[in-house]
């Protein structure tokens, strides 16, 4: 299997491109395979010519999955670029060609209203985001095998119309309370994983957001909006038919970074399910049970180990001194879900 590792996907962190260049476009017969591939080049956005043959040739040889995407370059169903290096070449780049949004369109695979955006990259750090993004989920991918179902790009979910005006009613009188943003907003998850239950179990729906900035002064509002859609209004998506939302994974540049989410997450997180009879110790804060932090390198070596924030707010009556985080697994082939 043709994989990429983490160190090489770090030496690509450089500014300065090279273009790949063709005079004329050369025709190139298509097979089925083809189209597929073109589609998720377009539904990831960029992937280096490594992530692509892990995807598509992953019990071959490189040469033959490198002597493919040439023609596909070639065909103008692709584009390539890479960053230029001192010592030797780096991997190229491919994102969407024109030809290749052509052909989507004649496959049905994008709307017929669709317009073709040229990608006009001058700088790889524009592109850093979605080459580190779909380099950690590889890794996961790697660890997952078959029981990976489903892969899909960047995902807007909408809330309902309905929550937008006033708050949704839930069954056996309990009530959403708490939340630091009360009027739900859409969330833009980077990816979304669909993973196998354990023994013919439930599926479990991961929604991974990657972070680059190191800011997390810019992740508060994500916070609240996650908070709000699991506490809340995912019972209305196309998750309603789960019995409990999908996890969130904050997938950040180090340990450091991911200490600094959970200390900020930790204040915003404060949505929960009320009822009038229960205690403080019964209410649900599912945000807390289902956001979770790792760092970007420890996928990358086989860890799946993930961190939550403590099971209740700060001034809850149940929250106790010491430490106030927890560790967890992201799920495996052989392991249960997240369990807080």
């Amino acid at each position: 299997m043709s994989t990429e590792s983490f160190g090489n996907i770090v030496r690509h962190d450089s500014g300065v491109i090279e273009r790949g260049r063709r005079i004329d476009l050369v025709r190139c017969s298509l097979q089925p395979r083809d189209v597929e591939l073109v589609a998720s080049v377009r539904r990831y956005k960029f992937l280096t010519a490594p992530q692509l043959l892990e995807l598509w040739w992953p019990r071959r040889g490189p040469r033959a999955g490198q002597r493919r995407l040439l023609r596909l370059f070639e065909a103008g169903y692709l584009d390539r670029f890479r960053p230029m290096s001192r010592r030797g070449s780096l991997p190229w780049t491919y994102h969407l060609g024109r030809e290749g949004h052509r052909l989507l369109k004649r496959a049905g695979l994008v709307a017929s209203r669709v317009r073709f955006e040229q990608q006009e990259v001058y700088d790889y750090r524009y592109v850093l985001h979605e080459i580190h993004l779909n380099g950690w989920v590889l890794a996961y991918r790697r660890e997952l095998g078959e029981t990976l179902l489903r892969w899909e790009g960047e995902t807007e979910i909408e809330p309902p119309r309905q929550a937008r005006s006033a708050q949704l009613r839930l069954d056996d009188d309990w009530s959403v309370e708490g939340l630091a943003a009360t009027r739900p907003r859409m969330i833009r998850p980077d990816a979304v994983l669909d993973i196998a239950g354990r023994d013919g179990g439930e599926e479990r729906i991961l929604l991974v957001e990657y972070d680059r900035t190191r800011r997390v002064d810019k992740n508060f509002e994500k916070f609240r909006r996650y908070d709000s859609f699991l506490v809340g209004w995912w019972r209305h998506t196309e998750y309603s038919d789960r019995k409990r939302p999908p996890y969130i994974v904050f997938v950040c540049q180090d340990e450091g970074q991911v200490l600094a989410f959970l200390e900020a997450a930790d204040r915003q997180l404060t949505g929960h399910l009320w009822h009038p009879s229960a205690e403080p110790a019964e209410y649900r804060y599912a945000g807390r049970d289902r956001i979770v932090f790792t760092s970007e390198g420890d996928i990358h070596e086989g860890q799946r180990t993930v961190h939550l924030v403590a099971p209740y707010p700060p001034g809850h009556p149940g929250r106790h001194t010491g430490h106030s985080y927890r560790v967890v697994q992201l799920p495996g082939p052989l392991t249960a879900p997240i369990a807080a």
